[in-house]
């Protein structure tokens, strides 16, 4: 008879590797308490099959030799959220998804609920530049001059 049996280390509470490879990319996006939000929307389990805490998360990165988040990473390597690429073209949040949506604007997200990663270089492109500028021309004027001083 034989009997497979754990490797040295492992125990059959160990967390799948997909979720370490998904904190590992998601840990030079987002601090701790953020992947364990995204984490917990996307349905993924610890290995006693828990919810996710930023304690959880951190005990992870201990254990497979993560490094945690720095403030501004991101735009070190020149990456911009969906939000941060809103403010850059002058255009809402929406607007920006729907561009992302249309294929003008090219992004990345790791995983449903992970936040939008687009290129520094992707928002300074001539064609996602004048897609922004015509989509912000076609925003209705209101013919209420109590409400045109809020524009």
């Amino acid at each position: 008879m034989t009997v497979k049996k754990n490797k040295i280390g492992q125990t059959r509470w160990a967390v799948k590797a997909d979720v370490v490879d998904l904190v590992r990319n998601l840990a030079r996006q987002l601090p701790d308490l953020s992947i364990a939000a995204i984490l917990n929307r996307s349905g993924k389990r610890t290995g006693h099959g828990a919810s996710w805490t930023r304690s959880h998360v951190c005990s992870l990165r201990n254990i497979h030799g993560i490094s945690v988040y720095r403030e501004g990473e991101r735009a070190e390597r020149g990456e911009r959220t969906l939000d941060e690429a809103a403010d850059i073209l002058k255009v809402s949040r929406a607007t920006a998804y729907r561009m992302v949506s249309s294929g003008v604007l090219p992004a990345r997200q790791l995983c449903t609920g992970a936040p939008w990663i687009i290129q520094l270089s992707d928002l300074q492109h001539e064609t996602v530049r004048r897609e922004a500028d015509a989509r912000r021309s076609r925003r209705p004027i209101s013919q209420d001059p109590v409400q045109n001083p809020l524009l």
